[in-house]
């Protein structure tokens, strides 16, 4: 069974992961997580994500 891919919600494109995704935070007055990177809108958090089945 394959890992599920992250995709953007906004435009459906997969998002990249690594060294940006790691659980930190983007600055010290945003708690919110980045999961990954879109290619069209970059950094997001967990509410812009959809898993790829």
């Amino acid at each position: 069974m394959a890992d599920a891919s992250p995709k953007c919600r906004l435009c459906g494109s997969e998002l990249t992961t690594g060294l940006v995704a790691t659980g930190r935070r983007v600055g010290c007055c945003n708690a919110t997580p980045i999961v990954g990177t879109c290619p069209e809108h970059g950094p997001l958090g967990p509410h812009h994500v959809v898993e790829d089945e």
